[in-house]
Formats: C-alpha cells, sequence, structure tokens
C-alpha cells in the first residue's frame, strides 16, 4: 500500500489561533494527486469489485436454494459475527503495525471463497456450510481493511482525512460495479462463475504490495498479555472523551441495528417475493440503490473543507425517513425511497470513517476503530434477528414501519448532543491534533 509525503512533510493545516475560518482549518490537498494514491486505490478497487459482485451474490443465491428470509438472514450475520475479532485486530494493528494483517487477510478470504466455490460446484451447499465459508471470507476481509485503514495516516501524511475518504468514494464506486456486473452476467456464468470472479480479484492488491506500494514498516511496541486490555480501554477512553466520537458512535450504532444487513436481506426478499422481480432485476435495483449511496459518499468525501456535524446530522435524517416511504405499495414511491436512504446512508457512513481518522490519535487508531467496529458489528448482527422478527409479526410493510420508528432516536440524540458538540469544537479545533505518526520518519520503499 501507499503513503503521500515521502519528504516528510507535515499535514498542511491552519493553525487553530491563527484566526481563520473553520473551513480553512479543515482543508487537505487532493490524494489523487499523488501517483503512489492511485496506484493503491486501483488495486482496492479492483479487489472491492469481487467484493460487491460477492455480496450481491451471496444473497440471491441462497433465495434460490433456500427460498428463506432466516437463511439469507444468517448468511448476512457472517460479516457483522467477523467483526467481534476488531479489537483484538486493531491492537495487533497498534502493536505490530499494518503490514502484518494485509496479505494474510487477503489469503483468508480467498480460502474461505475457494472452499464456497468448490461445494457449489460440487452440488453439496447446506446453509451451514455456506455460512462457515462466508464467516471465514468476512474474517480475512476485517484483517484485510484494519491494516490498510489504520496504515492510511501513515502513508498520506498531507492529506489523511481526505485519503480516507477519497478510499471509502472507491469502495461506493464498486459496490455499483458488483450489482451492475451481476445484471450483466448471472444468466451467463451463474452463480459460481461470479463467484470465481471474486477470487480472481484478490490477486490486484497482492500485486500492489509487490510493486512496494504498502504501509511503512514500524518497530513492534513492547506490550505484555497483562497490557492487553489496558490496551483496549486506552482505545476507547480515547472514544469517550470526545463528545463528537461519542455522538457519532451512538449514531452508527443505532444506523447499524436498523439498516444493517437484516434491512438488506429484507429489501432483497421484497423485491423477490412481493415485487416478483427475477434476480438480474433486483440486481438492477440494488445497483439504482447503490449509486446513490455513492453520490452521497462524494458529497462528503469530495469537499475540501470537511463539516461532519452538518453530513451526520441532514445523512441521518434521510436514512430515516425514508424508512417510512418503503412502506408504500407505488413502485416509484418504494424505489425513490431505497435511493433517497441509500444516498442519506452513503453521507452518513462517509463522516463516520472519516471522522476517526480526524479526531482519533495515531497511536490508538487501531485499537479504537477496532472497538468501535465491534459495537457497530454487534448492532449489526442483531439487524438480521430483529428484522426477520418483525416481518413475522407485523409483515414486510410494518417491519418497515417499526424500523423507522427506532431510526428516530438517532435524531433526538443529534439535537441532544449539539451543543456538547459546539464545545468539543471550540476546546479542541478541527485539524489541530499533530499524532505520533505524523511527528515520526518516513520509510522509503
Amino acid at each position: 500500500m501507499s503513503r503521500a509525503g515521502e519528504s516528510g512533510e507535515e499535514t498542511s493545516r491552519v493553525p487553530a489561533d491563527a484566526g481563520a475560518p473553520a473551513a480553512l482549518e479543515d482543508r487537505e490537498p487532493s490524494p489523487l494527486k499523488d501517483r503512489r494514491f492511485r496506484v493503491f486505490a486501483t488495486g482496492n478497487a479492483l479487489n472491492n469489485v469481487g467484493e460487491s459482485v460477492y455480496a450481491t451474490v451471496l444473497p440471491l443465491m441462497v433465495y434460490d436454494l433456500t427460498g428463506s428470509l432466516a437463511s439469507m438472514s444468517l448468511l448476512a450475520a457472517a460479516v457483522p459475527v467477523s467483526l467481534v475479532a476488531a479489537p483484538w485486530l486493531g491492537s495487533a494493528a497498534d502493536r505490530w503495525g499494518p503490514r502484518v494483517l494485509v496479505v494474510p487477510g487477503l489469503l483468508v478470504q480467498a480460502a474461505g471463497a475457494v472452499v464456497m466455490n468448490l461445494c457449489m460446484t460440487a452440488g453439496y451447499a447446506p446453509t451451514w456450510l455456506l455460512f462457515g465459508c462466508a464467516l471465514l471470507v468476512a474474517l480475512g476481509g476485517s484483517a484485510y481493511l484494519t491494516g490498510w485503514v489504520t496504515g492510511v495516516p501513515a502513508m498520506f501524511p498531507r492529506c489523511p482525512v481526505r485519503a480516507r475518504g477519497t478510499l471509502n468514494s472507491v469502495f461506493f464506486a464498486t459496490t455499483v460495479a458488483g450489482p451492475l456486473l451481476t445484471a450483466a452476467l448471472l444468466p451467463w456464468t451463474g452463480y459460481a462463475g461470479l463467484l470465481w470472479l471474486n477470487i480472481i480479484t484478490f490477486a490486484a492488491p497482492i500485486a500492489v504490495w509487490a510493486m512496494g506500494v504498502h504501509p511503512p514498516r514500524r518497530a513492534a511496541k513492547p506490550t505484555g498479555r497483562a497490557r492487553a486490555g489496558r490496551g483496549l480501554r486506552e482505545g476507547w477512553r480515547a472514544v469517550s472523551s470526545d463528545q463528537r466520537l461519542l455522538t457519532m458512535t451512538v449514531v452508527h450504532v443505532v444506523l447499524s441495528l436498523v439498516c444493517g444487513a437484516g434491512l438488506q436481506a429484507l429489501v432483497v426478499y421484497d423485491l423477490r417475493d412481493s415485487w416478483q422481480l427475477s434476480g438480474s432485476a433486483a440486481s438492477a435495483v440494488i445497483l439504482g440503490a447503490n449509486s446513490c449511496m455513492l453520490l452521497g459518499n462524494l458529497l462528503v468525501a469530495q469537499r475540501a473543507a470537511f463539516r461532519p456535524r452538518l453530513s451526520l446530522t441532514a445523512g441521518t435524517a434521510l436514512r430515516a425517513l425514508t424508512l417510512f416511504l418503503l412502506m408504500a405499495p407505488l413502485w416509484p414511491v418504494f424505489f425513490g425511497a431505497l435511493a433517497l436512504g441509500a444516498l442519506g446512508q452513503g453521507a452518513v457512513l462517509s463522516t463516520v470513517v472519516m471522522m476517526r481518522v480526524k479526531y482519533l490519535p495515531q497511536e490508538v487508531l487501531g485499537r479504537s476503530s477496532g472497538l468501535l467496529s465491534l459495537l457497530a458489528g454487534g448492532a449489526a448482527l442483531l439487524s438480521p434477528v430483529i428484522t426477520p422478527a418483525l416481518s413475522h409479526a407485523l409483515g414486510v410493510r410494518g417491519a418497515f414501519c417499526a424500523l423507522g420508528v427506532l431510526s428516530l432516536s438517532t435524531l433526538w440524540y443529534l439535537r441532544r448532543t449539539w451543543r456538547a458538540w459546539e464545545a468539543a469544537d471550540r476546546a479542541s479545533p478541527a485539524g489541530a491534533r499533530l499524532s505520533s505518526a505524523d511527528a515520526a520518519p518516513r520509510e522509503r520503499t
């Protein structure tokens, strides 16, 4: 993976006491001007395309195999279950550096995907075995993601927040490519062919690594077994002591519960069962929603000035209110609600990942990010449990309504913490943090 600023320059920011407007304090150069960033982003994008195809194919394949919403929800739970390991993966990244997670994570993902494909080819694919393979893929993906995310500030010290936001934009762009490829190729290749396509894309980031574009090497921090718990407490303290991060965490957890894997499975089920769409047509609808999620991301990530409070509030409100519109029996209203909800969700998720890089000290970034991923993953794990229960008790339309009511709590909490957020901005102006990683000499690759 890459890093910008090989000359060791610090991030160019205006000091908080210089009297400059807040918008100027937050400005960073575009990472797209850095060739190494473009190489890294290309390899990441190719891998993400395969992941997006896999994420689109898996629920459709399980529906055709079982016709069961419960089975679809179980497979969707593999990703949030894998996040249980996130704090310990983050601790490993903080101690030994992100390099120890990237390639091993990719290899674990590839192993799980190969076993799944072989089972499909052999005609033996019970739900429990598919879940085991999906969990292995998710665990490898969590390790890979933790590795490069914690390496971003050291790789791109002149623009760490915008680099993270741009990589998130690349991710959302590939979520558009996945359903598009699925809709176009599914009639010709079948599910097995698309799953093999996913495996091929694992080679792209490994090739980028072999080209020398990867996180800088860093000496391991001496820490014994007795310090592991304390290390995680330090990661949580960095989050809980900052009202901005605490507010973001609460919103993200509720959003993961209400709009997580359970809602995604419910939407796919509704498209196939209630609206009677084919697998290819359902993929096209998901493509449209993912395009709007990308647009929401770009509206946040590609602005030179990052305004987290505004984007978090606006995105949360849009995501919450559109859940009620999914109850409509009219197709234009239903699709419009999917699109606008995805727009709001893209804005929120971009704000979340950029706030982590912006406000968390580099020395605890791995642990803090891992704990935040665990909290969001725990809520997302409950999502495929709660959503089928709501659907069984209230019907699909009633489940959308209940999820909308639950999501309104985020708007109440945002309004309640508005003044505390303003006080945190005044006490610790955006962009004033200088992490130890920024101050350290850079390794030349």
